[in-house]
C-alpha cells in the first residue's frame, strides 16, 4: 500500500515532558493536574500512579494513589517542548504538521529514497526523537490511519497499517474518528460503537444523520483520509545566550563570545536551508547598563561563519573618529537574536568573492562584470550572467539518465551512489519560458556530487551546471 503519510506519536506526553527537565522523579508515581484552585482534573498520570487516569478530579487521583507527586500543567513549557520535538523532526522530514501536543504528522512522499530506503526513514525519523520519550510511529495512506498505526506500534518502534485499511479499522471505536464527544456519543446510542459500524452505512444516511461531516466521517472509516499534511511554521526568532566567567573588556573576548553564540544558532534544529537577516547582540556592562547592536543583513547569513563574520564587520567598522561599534566598559554576558529567517536560493557569486580574496580566478573572453538578470529566480541560470556576451551561470544541458520508478539510477555512463536531496520547482508561470521540474542532488560514483532535474512539462532530464 502507499504509506506517503506518517504519524510520530508520543503518549502520555504531559508526564514525559515534566520528566525531561524533572528526571529526579524517574520511576516515582507523577500526576499533571489542572492549576485552578477550584475543581482540579487529571491531565496527565504516570504508570506508576496505578489507577489514576485523565479526566479523574485530583481528589479522586490521591485516594487511588495518595503517594503522587502532583505537578501543575504548563501550558507555556509544554508548547515549547512540543516546538522542540517539531523542529527535531524538520531535520529528517519538511513536511511536518504538528497536531496538539505529541502528535506529529509528516508527509514522506519522496522522502525513502534519501534515507536508504523505507527502513532507513523510518530508522532516521525515530531516531530524531529522545529514545527516552519512547516514540511511535505509524506509516498509512493518510492521516487518521497513520494515527491508529502509530497507536498500534511498540514504544520507540513502527507499524505500517496493513493493506486492506478498511477491514483493519472496522474493530476501532469510533471514538478514534476526529468528532466531537457529542456526535460520537450519539452515534453509539443508535448501536453505531466501531468504524466497521460506520464503513456500513449509507453515505447519504450517514450524511442525514450527522449533517456536514456525515459523508467525511463516512469516508474515515473506509480508511480514506485524503487530508494533505500542512507543514508547521519554523520559528522566526532564534536566540542565545553566554555569560561570561568574569567581566570581559576586550575585543577578541567579545568576538569568541559572538563566535560561539553563531555555532549555538545554527545548531537549531529546522534551521536548514535558512537565512537569518535580522541581529541583535546585547549585552549587560559591568557594573551596570546594558549594551546594544542592531543589524540587517543586506545578504542572508546561510551558516554559523557567515553570520558571525557579517556581525562582526558591522562591529568593527570603524566611524570618522576611528572607533568601532563596540561597547566602551567590560560586559558580563553576551546574548544574541536572530530573525527575519528565509528560504536560501542557490548562489553563483563564487567567481567574485574569490577575486575579492586575492585568489586567482580563470579569464573568460568578453568577461568584464557580473550582470544580474532575475535575482530572485529560483533557477540558478536565471539569475547571473557573465559580462557583456552574457553568459549564463548554472547553465543546463541536456543529459541522459537512466531511472527507476523515477528515482536516477545512472547518469550518462556514470550509476548513482546516493541521493544527497530532492526538491521541486514550479516557479515562474509568468515567463514565456515557465519551470516545472524535480531536481536530484546526486553523488555518483568516483564520489562526484551533481545536479540533474527532469522538466515535468517534457519529461526530459537535464544536468544542471554551477
Amino acid at each position: 500500500m502507499d504509506t506517503a503519510v506518517g504519524c510520530l506519536l508520543v503518549t502520555h506526553f504531559p508526564v514525559k515532558a515534566e520528566l525531561a527537565r524533572r528526571p529526579d522523579l524517574a520511576g516515582r508515581p507523577v500526576v499533571v493536574a489542572t492549576g485552578n484552585s477550584g475543581r482540579r482534573l487529571v491531565v496527565d498520570a504516570s504508570p506508576e500512579a496505578g489507577g489514576v487516569r485523565a479526566g479523574q478530579t485530583l481528589t479522586e487521583a490521591l485516594s487511588w494513589c495518595a503517594e503522587a507527586v502532583v505537578l501543575a500543567v504548563d501550558d507555556q513549557y509544554l508548547s515549547s517542548f512540543n516546538d522542540d520535538l517539531t523542529l527535531s523532526l524538520f531535520q529528517v522530514v519538511d513536511r511536518v504538521e504538528p497536531d496538539g501536543y505529541g502528535r506529529f504528522y509528516l508527509d514522506l512522499a519522496g522522502m525513502a529514497a534519501m534515507h536508504g530506503g523505507a527502513s532507513g526513514l523510518e530508522s532516521a525519523i525515530l531516531s530524531a526523537i529522545d529514545a527516552g520519550l519512547q516514540p511511535r510511529l505509524g506509516l498509512a495512506s493518510g492521516k487518521l490511519p497513520s494515527y491508529c498505526a502509530a497507536a498500534s506500534a511498540e514504544p520507540g518502534k513502527g507499524f505500517t497499517a496493513p493493506g486492506n485499511v478498511a477491514r483493519w479499522l472496522a474493530a476501532w471505536p469510533v471514538s478514534w474518528l476526529p468528532l466531537d464527544p457529542e456526535t460520537a456519543a450519539r452515534l453509539r446510542g443508535f448501536g453505531i460503537a466501531t468504524m466497521g459500524d460506520v464503513a456500513a452505512m449509507a453515505p447519504h444516511v450517514l450524511a442525514d444523520f450527522l449533517g456536514v461531516v456525515g459523508y467525511r466521517t463516512w469516508k474515515l472509516a473506509q480508511g480514506i483520509d485524503d487530508d494533505p499534511v500542512v507543514p508547521a511554521a519554523l520559528p522566526e526568532v532564534l536566540h542565545e545566550r553566554m555569560e561570561f566567567p568574569f567581566p570581559v573588556d576586550t575585543v577578541s573576548g567579545w568576538e569568541a563570545g559572538v563566535r560561539l553564540l553563531s555555532e549555538r544558532i545554527w545548531n537549531t534544529p529546522g534551521l536548514r536551508g535558512r537565512g537569518i537577516t535580522e541581529v541583535s547582540i546585547e549585552g549587560e556592562l559591568s557594573p551596570n547598563g546594558v549594551w546594544q547592536f542592531d543589524r540587517r543583513l543586506r545578504t542572508p547569513a546561510g551558516s554559523s561563519d557567515s553570520l558571525a563574520s557579517a556581525v562582526l564587520a558591522a562591529l568593527n567598522a570603524q566611524d570618522g573618529r576611528g572607533h568601532g561599534r563596540w561597547p566602551d566598559a567590560a560586559l558580563t554576558d553576551l546574548s544574541l537574536t536572530a530573525s527575519g529567517l528565509v528560504r536560501l536560493t542557490g548562489r553563483q557569486m563564487g567567481l567574485w568573492l574569490a577575486e575579492r580574496r586575492g585568489v586567482a580566478v580563470p579569464t573568460i573572453d568578453g568577461v568584464d562584470r557580473p550582470v544580474a538578470l532575475a535575482l530572485g529566480s529560483p533557477l540558478p541560470e536565471r539569475r547571473w550572467a557573465l559580462g557583456s556576451e552574457l553568459l549564463p551561470l548554472g547553465r543546463v544541458a541536456a543529459v541522459a539518465v537512466t531511472e527507476t520508478q523515477s528515482v536516477p539510477r545512472a547518469v550518462e555512463a556514470h550509476s548513482v551512489r546516493k541521493v544527497v536531496d530532492l526538491w521541486e520547482v514550479d516557479t515562474e508561470w509568468w515567463m514565456p519560458e515557465p519551470a516545472r521540474r524535480r531536481y536530484w542532488r546526486l553523488v555518483t560514483d568516483g564520489g562526484r556530487l551533481i545536479t540533474v532535474y527532469r522538466d515535468l512539462t517534457t519529461g526530459e532530464w537535464y544536468q544542471q551546471g554551477y
